[in-house]
């Protein structure tokens, strides 16, 4: 087979992203809309995930969200405003009763403790506490590069994860009629899975990961005229489950 049909076969598979990790999240939709709370939960349901194995980010999305949920009961946090700190040790000295809450319920990384922090101050720093509504009316207003500068700033969100959630909002939200081409490149998370698929296929040609990366592999996607969107989530879904769908054909192998 050749790159494109490669790639036009991968990019199926978004509707298998769409049904084991859409599904709930765009039933829910207006719901993330309604409060600061569930904004900050759905950005928490994607940064808890930085490598580590699905089940244990898992386990400290839910402990943060437990804190959260008891912190928030008897404190007005998200409805009042801040000054934006990126200092940890002022961070830790600003938000000192959450931080500890978290310690408590068993959030035993530093880096996860001050990802929750961090995201509140973000919060806090803005007129628009709604973190979701703040995004979409960024992406809505051709200004996606900033709403990704904003996510990457955050404690230990970093590129993967900004990209990752953008992502996944203009797809939840149908926002695709409002971007351009350069808007795509902040839609791109690359992680290992994507980058072999994207090697192995003949998108890029590089050994190991590269800053240009996400560019490179949306660009040749509107060449091929195949959504770069539909592509990644994809290739996500093809790296995580290769041995389960190679188990599924494995009779039709020759």
């Amino acid at each position: 087979m050749d790159t494109r049909t490669l790639v036009k076969q991968i990019a199926k598979f978004h509707k298998n992203y769409e049904d084991e990790f859409l599904k709930k999240r765009i039933e829910n939709k207006n719901a993330y809309l309604r409060t600061p709370k569930d904004a900050l939960f759905f950005i928490l349901s994607y940064s808890f995930y930085q490598g580590r194995r699905d089940e244990i980010s898992s386990q400290f999305e839910k402990r943060a969200k437990d804190a959260l949920d008891l912190f928030l009961k008897s404190n007005e946090i998200l409805s009042t405003s801040g000054s934006k700190i990126t200092d940890k040790n002022t961070l830790k000295e600003r938000y000192g009763n959450l931080y500890n809450a978290l310690k408590e319920k068993k959030v035993n990384k530093e880096g996860d403790r001050l990802m929750v922090i961090s995201l509140v101050n973000f919060i806090q720093s803005r007129n628009q506490k709604n973190m979701l509504t703040f995004l979409i009316e960024k992406i809505k207003s051709g200004t996606i590069s900033e709403a990704y500068k904003n996510l990457d700033e955050i404690w230990s969100i970093g590129p993967k994860i900004a990209s990752l959630i953008l992502r996944d909002i203009v797809y939840i939200y149908e926002l695709e009629t409002v971007l351009n081409k350069n808007d795509y490149y902040f839609l791109q998370p690359i992680d290992t899975w994507v980058h072999n698929l994207s090697k192995k296929v003949g998108l890029i040609n590089k050994d190991k990961i590269y800053n240009d990366e996400a560019k490179d592999i949306t660009d040749r996607c509107f060449e091929f005229e195949i959504n770069s969107i539909h592509y990644n989530q994809g290739a996500w879904y093809i790296g995580a489950h290769s041995l389960e769908i190679l188990l599924r054909n494995i009779e039709v192998i020759k």
